[in-house]
């Protein structure tokens, strides 16, 4: 009994107390409080309208280097998803590229560090324990070649005299061969599962009638070209993709993912989620591919089931589900508790078509792309701020710790345009910078 009364004393409660607390305070760790955050970037569909997003993340890339951050792109994010052409961006960021067909953008050496356990007095101190290296980031592709891949191989991917037009009630609009061909000679044989990052594609399983998410983490033996195909395959455009499920050893037909998420940021959040389940903030950057809103004027006359689907009026059914799909994602998307949602959307001043390769055409999305940046520049910069803080890169794998930049040949600098004439001197500067013929037929300049 009196060994209680002795445990009772004011002075034991005190004495034992503080060592309690200098043993809690040894233990804790400068970021054992800080909760743990994600990024996410998430691209949408759109054919050739990519171009838009291209030039938004050559803006993003240069703007992390103003900011002193020199790191490749997709290391600082913890997911990378993108829908149809939104898809070739995403997996074109996430594929290991030196064995791609890509161009490596090799000018940094990017050494990561990680901090050992503090010592005894470091901790009494609130000193961080000594950094030690780890290893390098695995190259990044050039960011300022993605604009390219669609100024020069759109029109080997939509090729005009394919373009047919009473037989695409029957038939397929384009040769998926060119496509594939394409897809095969940039991403190689590389599997999914190598993404440098984890990445996700989104595609539409026509035979089972349900959404079909391909993901580096639970690949089933699918290939960054097969990927690719799966998620760009858009109905009447090109023949869906029939490909080997390496994991249910099963055929898999798949459609464009644009039919179930253009935007994929709903599916890339839950993806999120999954990968790292202790994450209590989730930043989402989403890009656009500039689609405009479809409104349609119901008259009396021409709603049955032809003033629906009728060509002419732009298949109004269709395009009226594909806008209230992107609305209600975005609406979502605002609404989730630890998110924070930085959509990047615009007009271009025109519809351009998924297949749009006329010269004019790019040039007009591409200075579109600019001005959108322009509209949006402030929360960009908010979110590259975000970005360049960051300093834990526990999502990748990372390379040796040191590394010989392989030798790349650098393309000649351009001449400015000699052309005098004011109203066309921007369109012959882009010919000019990306190094595009110009050619004309009986129809004009394409």
């Amino acid at each position: 009994m009196d060994s209680c009364i002795e445990t009772l004393d004011p002075r034991a409660q005190i004495h034992h107390s503080y060592g309690m607390a200098l043993r809690d305070f040894l233990k804790r760790t400068p970021l054992q409080n800080k909760e743990e955050e994600r990024y996410i970037l998430s691209i949408d569909g759109g054919g050739m309208r990519g171009i838009v997003p291209s030039v938004l993340l050559a803006k993003l890339s240069a703007l992390l280097e103003e900011l002193g951050d020199n790191r490749p792109l997709y290391a600082h994010f913890d997911l990378i998803a993108g829908t149809s052409t939104g898809g070739l961006l995403a997996l074109a960021l996430s594929a290991p590229v030196e064995r791609t067909n890509l161009i490596a953008d090799t000018r940094y050496i990017s050494y990561i560090y990680r901090q050992e356990e503090q010592t005894f007095w470091q901790r009494v101190r609130r000193q961080q324990g000594k950094e030690s290296l780890s290893g390098t980031l695995p190259f990044g592709v050039d960011i300022n070649t993605l604009q390219t891949l669609y100024l020069k191989h759109g029109k080997q991917i939509f090729p005009k005299n394919q373009g047919r037009i009473f037989s695409q009630i029957f038939i397929d609009k384009y040769d998926c061969e060119p496509l594939e061909r394409f897809l095969k000679q940039t991403f190689k044989d590389i599997p999914l599962s190598d993404a440098v990052v984890p990445t996700l594609v989104m595609s539409y399983e026509a035979s089972t009638g349900r959404p079909f998410v391909m993901s580096s983490s639970d690949s089933h033996g699918f290939l960054f070209w097969e990927a690719a195909r799966a998620t760009s395959a858009a109905p009447t455009f090109f023949k869906p993709a029939y490909l080997y499920d390496r994991q249910e050893l099963t055929m898999q037909t798949l459609i464009d993912g644009g039919v179930v998420a253009n935007n994929p940021c709903l599916y890339a959040y839950t993806e999120a989620k999954r990968l790292y389940p202790n994450a209590k903030k989730f930043h989402i950057l989403s890009l656009s591919t500039a689609s405009s809103d479809f409104t349609f004027t119901v008259s009396g006359a021409g709603t049955g089931v032809i003033g629906w689907i009728d060509p002419a009026k732009g298949a109004p059914i269709q395009k009226i589900y594909a806008t209230a799909q992107m609305q209600v994602v975005d609406h979502i998307a605002r609404q989730i508790p630890g998110v924070s949602y930085t959509r990047i959307h615009g007009k271009l001043g025109e519809e351009y078509k998924l297949d749009a390769t006329s010269t004019l055409a790019l040039a007009s999305m591409s200075k579109g792309a600019e001005r959108i940046y322009e509209e949006h520049e402030e929360s960009i910069h908010e979110y590259a701020k975000l970005l360049a803080a960051r300093t834990s890169f526990d999502q990748l794998t990372l390379g040796p710790k040191e590394v010989v930049p392989p030798q790349q040949q650098l393309p000649s600098p351009l001449e400015s345009s000699a052309n005098d004439n004011p109203a066309l001197s921007s369109y012959y500067s882009f010919l000019q910078r990306y190094q595009i013929e110009e050619t004309t037929t009986q129809e004009g300049t394409v």
